[in-house]
This record gives C-alpha cells, structure tokens and sequence, in this order.
C-alpha cells in the first residue's frame, strides 16, 4: 500500500516509529472517570449485541431495516494482540460489516445513497445537555485495525466515528477515510494519499488532523471537546504506543449535544444529495468491515486524559 510522503498535521516518521514499538499486553491504562464504556466483554457473544438488557449498544439503531446486530457484527480472533485500552482477559475487539442491503430507514424514505450501519452507546442520551458526554470536558477513545479480507473501498467517503448533533443538523467532529466528498469539506481530487488516510473534521468539516492507514497495526485515537471553551483536540498513536496530542486546542463549535456513532457510512460517488442518491457499486458477499477496540468516553476535567 502507499503511504504518504508528506502529511498535514502529522508526520509519517512518528507514526512509523510508534507503529515498531514492540507489542506489550494491556494493562488497565484508562485513568480518568468513564462516562461511556462502550468496550466489548471477553463473554458476550453476537447474540448479546440484540439484546437491550445485554449489549453496551442500543439494539435497535442505527442499520439497516429487518437486519439485526448479529447479522452485521463480527467478533474476530485477534484478542491475543488486544487494542491500547483493552485487556485480552477481560475485552475483545468487534467489527462493523455493511453489504449492498445496509439501507437505513429513519422514517418513510429508505437512504438509498448511503451503506450504514453505526453503534449507539445505550445510555448516550441525543437531548441536549441530558448526559456528561455533552457537558464539560470530555474525550472520546476508539481504536481500529483494518480487516484484509473484508476491505473498504476508499475511493468512496468513509465515516467511521462522529458525534451527530442532536438536531442532525451536522457533528461536533467527524473520523473519515478515503475521497471526502467536496460538499463535507473535500477537494475532490482521487489520489492515493487521500484514499489512504484517516482524518479528523471538526465542527465546520475542517480538517486538523490526518495520518496514513496502516494496514497491519492498531491505530488509536482520542478527540477532545471543550464545552466550556468551545475547542478541539486530538490524540492520536499507532500500535500500543502511549497517545500523544497531535493537535492544540483549536476553536470549534461544540454546541447542540448529540451522540457518538461508531461504525461505517460509506458514502456514495457521482451524488447530488448524498442520501437519496449517487452511485454504490455492488459489495461483494463478504462485506466490508470496519475492526474496533477500545471504545469509551472519558471525563477529561482537570486535565485528565488517557493516554
């Protein structure tokens, strides 16, 4: 794969030399107060992800119509080699699938321009301040790892992880990879270098952060929200290297509450709405996944921030 020569925010020699620090087994590394813990216990299985009474997940959003969460999720055998966050005895990782029936329908229009399927922390309220998540300071975790035989294609937008405003009206901040549309803050140009990296987006679809994808190693990452002086910031490693800040503290709009969704929206191309049009060539009869680790929500008061 090709990575970048040159990269914007990041350096491609830090991320490498993180990406050759040797593997160590996770320990309990997450120091400040949970909000959400939305980690994976060693003993649930898929069934448990349709479930209210056990999924960390609310088992009825967001997929697509008559599908269930076990039908979508994957618990892949990659425990031995856990994310930063997790502990092989006590968590493993989940993967997100979507295939050409990943059709959501939030009402009476089926989104024919999307493939989605996002996880919603159960008790993460959508009402305005009626959770910690939206008040304060606080820093959203999550790790992926990129499944070789279920690839995504990153000549479409991909998002993976945002924080949807409670009126829908757009995200606090949004992870993407691949083409990014122009209309969400894009250029339009189809490269190699913008296929094959992550990037974050704040609140106007900026970009203040990007990195390659790396193929074989974890990569992890933390975005903070200062509600009270309206900033950003973004944490970022590879392998099971300690996060560092790759960003300072950047203005941004973090008004509006809302919710975490961790999964995938692939976006279509040749769209004039997103939604309800575009073109999605046919995914093949494995899917695409999307690996995750280490998802939680921490309260970064007083400067606390697991690293």
């Amino acid at each position: 794969m090709r990575f970048f020569i040159a990269l914007e925010f990041a350096t491609l020699a830090a991320a490498t030399l993180s990406h050759r620090q040797p593997f160590t087994n996770s320990t309990n590394k997450i120091k400040c107060p949970l909000i959400f813990d939305g980690r994976i216990p060693s003993n649930l299985t898929l069934s448990s992800f349709d479930d209210a009474s056990t999924s960390p997940y609310n088992p009825g959003f967001v997929k697509g119509e008559n599908r269930t969460w076990s039908s979508i999720l994957l618990l892949p055998n990659i425990s031995a080699s856990p994310s930063r966050f997790d502990s092989s005895s006590l968590h493993k990782p989940i993967e997100v699938t979507i295939d050409s029936a990943s059709l959501f329908r939030p009402g009476s229009r089926l989104q024919t321009g999307f493939r989605r399927a996002g996880l919603l922390l159960k008790d993460d309220a959508n009402d305005v301040g009626a959770d910690a998540a939206d008040n304060g300071t606080v820093t959203f975790h999550w790790s992926i790892k990129q499944d070789l035989t279920r690839p995504l294609n990153l000549s479409h937008e991909y998002m993976n992880v945002w924080h949807e405003k409670a009126d829908y009206s757009g995200n606090q901040f949004t992870f993407v990879g691949g083409v990014v549309l122009v209309g969400d803050g894009g250029n339009g140009v189809d490269t190699w270098e913008e296929r094959e990296s992550w990037k974050v987006q704040n609140g106007k679809n900026e970009f203040v952060f990007r990195t390659p994808i790396l193929f074989g190693a974890w990569q992890n990452f933390g975005v903070q929200l200062d509600h009270g002086n309206n900033t950003i910031q973004v944490y970022y490693s590879a392998g099971n290297a300690p996060l560092e800040a790759v960003t300072g503290s950047l203005p941004n709009e973090n008004a509006g509450g809302g919710q975490l969704q961790v999964g995938i929206a692939k976006k279509p191309t040749e769209t004039q709405t997103v939604v309800w049009d575009g073109y999605q060539e046919p995914i093949s009869e494995r899917g695409e996944g999307q690996i995750y680790g280490s998802i939680f929500v921490e309260d970064s008061s007083n400067g606390c921030v697991s690293l």
